[in-house]
């Protein structure tokens, strides 16, 4: 059962393939880590924490059998819809199944990172009571660009560079029309919601 006295909701995109980490063993988010299925430990981070009221998990229609046995205990607590063909059609089709609902924040993650915890989540949702949230990791690598016309690699200042990661936490209605927004433009071409956000007009902080 749903906690409706929590004001926080979590979407959990799940609908993808998987491609970049090859075929054999199914789409990440269904192997195992830790003797579990990733997504398992993704669902377990959001439902274990007192401020979630509602998880919805965006899956690919072929996975309906496939995600019950991988969320166990944790499928009769969340709700199920079905992605688009890009992340960001899945993304939009979890935020609306959300309309009816009274949750005030909403956390976006991709089942496929296994390893949030409940400190984050803590800190995603108190920079989300009025603007959006982005948690980021500082970038140690050294980079390098090829130039087009050059086999010379040229090395990339990483000063202020950041990966991004999920969950990215925003206001729920205010980033529901940013979403609804880019799809009327025909824009199908962002990352992440972070930049949905960005390209509406909404503040974005890094955590």
């Amino acid at each position: 059962m749903h906690d409706v006295s929590r004001k926080a909701a979590a979407v959990i995109v799940a609908a993808g393939r998987g491609d970049r980490a090859g075929q054999a063993g199914g789409p990440k988010q269904y192997r195992f880590i830790g003797g579990r299925p990733v997504i398992w430990h993704a669902l377990a981070a959001f439902a274990g924490h007192s401020a979630v009221g509602r998880i919805v998990v965006v899956i690919h229609p072929d996975d309906e059998a496939r995600f019950a046995v991988a969320a166990g205990a944790f499928a009769a607590g969340v709700s199920v819809v079905h992605g688009g063909a890009t992340r960001q059609a899945s993304t939009l089709a979890g935020l609306r199944a959300l309309a009816g609902s009274d949750c005030t924040t909403v956390l976006i993650h991709d089942a496929a990172r296994p390893f949030v915890d409940a400190g984050l989540i803590d800190r995603m949702i108190a920079a989300a009571a009025d603007r959006s949230a982005l948690p980021a990791l500082a970038v140690s690598d050294t980079l390098r660009r090829r130039s087009s016309d050059s086999a010379a690699l040229q090395i990339v200042p990483r000063d202020g560079l950041f990966a991004a990661q999920t969950p990215q936490a925003f206001p729920f209605r205010a980033i529901l029309e940013a979403h609804e927004a880019a799809q009327a433009a025909g824009r199908h071409d962002f990352t992440d919601d972070a930049a949905i956000a960005e390209w509406a007009g909404l503040p974005v902080d890094i955590v």
